[in-house]
């Protein structure tokens, strides 16, 4: 009787999550339908022939190769803070982080659920969203730095776009001022404390006290803060060469994100825009999903990208079908892969426990080291 309960609100959030993912598909569909009416109807047609799966299927394999580096990253950034994560719980925690991205608007729920995954397994759960959302900071510098270098790339290319400037513009904005209150959160970490203090008697203090079913949850905010803050000293103060090097990480997922779309581009509009001016365009166009309602701005963003890359192309078909063929290969497909991967996989739970060395580890692996450890002292 007693997991009936939680049984029926496990069937609720899944629920939720296959309308989230149905209403991505649909939107997507729709939009996409739409923006195909209005364009040369030969033109699109002569490019979606020009389409092979090889179009569809690299994309899809790239951000494979996203979550290998960035499982990779995680591995070093942890056992910083004295943690052995496994590979696979790695790999998992970013598919799966991706996947939940992909079904938010704003793409907001992939920070939230690794940590999330991270705690489940035994994990701290403010190391974790130390770790975690020190990766979005280093996102938004390396951003940052793509729009400083390029910058004036930029203005030549907002001159010559038309309403797509305005796209450019936007992202440029939101890019630097994203990076400055990140950055400002984590260096003064009590401010979070104070805000929630601060809110905890307010309106909006009492209905997250209700839905939280915690009077204290400011309190319990404060302590996480300290917490996030003395990680931050761990990370940034005491490691600074580790975080310089997945800073590198960063960058170089970035550039396989853009290569990811530059390539089918490429082919079907017959054109090579300069690297330069197309990763900067991809990098702040990709910023304005966090404006778009619809989950993982499904449809929305390649109407945005288009809006750009058709003008810097000249061919608005032929750039909608290296778009289409982009997003079902890192999106569509992905958010498939990524859904039947979290209906068909049980969370373990508290699967990491300190060895005798004091390092954290899996518990199965805790388990073979001790159990090798006593077969030879018994050999002995």
């Amino acid at each position: 009787m007693s997991s009936e309960p939680e049984r029926r609100k496990v069937d609720v959030e899944d629920r939720k999550l296959l309308k989230s993912i149905f209403i991505a598909l649909f939107a997507g569909f729709c939009i996409n339908v739409t923006i195909g009416l209005l364009l040369d109807a030969e033109e699109l047609s002569e490019a979606l022939r020009r389409s092979s799966p090889l179009l569809f299927l690299l994309p899809f394999g790239m951000v494979f190769l996203i979550y290998l580096i960035d499982s990779i990253r995680f591995k070093l950034i942890f056992s910083r803070f004295s943690i052995k994560i496994s590979f696979r719980d790695s790999f998992f925690n970013n598919m799966l982080g991706y996947f939940f991205s992909s079904i938010t608007p704003g793409s907001v729920g992939g920070q939230p659920f690794q940590v999330l995954h991270f705690s489940k397994l035994g994990i701290d759960s403010a190391i974790a969203s130390n770790v975690v959302f020190s990766r979005l900071i280093e996102g938004n510098l390396v951003q940052l730095t793509i729009v400083a270098l390029f910058f004036h790339k930029g203005i030549v290319m907002m001159a010559k776009m038309g309403k797509g400037a305005y796209l450019l513009f936007a992202g440029m904005a939101v890019t630097i001022l994203m990076t400055i209150v990140l950055t400002l959160g984590f260096l003064n970490p009590h401010l979070l404390g104070a805000m929630a203090f601060n809110l905890e008697k307010s309106r909006l203090g009492c209905f997250i006290s209700r839905v939280a079913k915690n009077p204290r949850w400011a309190e319990k905010i404060s302590a996480w803060s300290e917490d996030l803050g003395n990680g931050f000293k761990i990370l940034w103060h005491h490691n600074t060469p580790f975080m310089l090097l997945d800073i590198l990480g960063t960058t170089l997922t970035q550039v396989v994100w853009a290569l990811s779309l530059y390539i089918p581009l490429a082919f079907l509009t017959q054109s090579r825009p300069p690297f330069p001016d197309f990763l900067l365009s991809y990098c702040v166009c990709g910023l304005i999903s966090l404006f778009i309602p619809t989950p993982g701005a499904s449809g929305s963003i390649e109407a945005s990208y288009l809006l750009v890359f058709g003008t810097i192309t000249g061919k608005p078909a032929a750039t909608l079908s290296a778009i289409l063929a982009w997003r079902v290969g890192t999106y569509y497909l992905h958010l498939l892969v990524g859904g039947a991967r979290y209906f068909l996989t049980k969370v373990p739970r508290s699967v990491y426990e300190a060895d005798e060395g004091g390092r954290i580890r899996r518990i199965r692996r805790i388990r073979r080291i001790r159990r090798i450890r006593r077969i030879r002292q018994s050999v002995r």
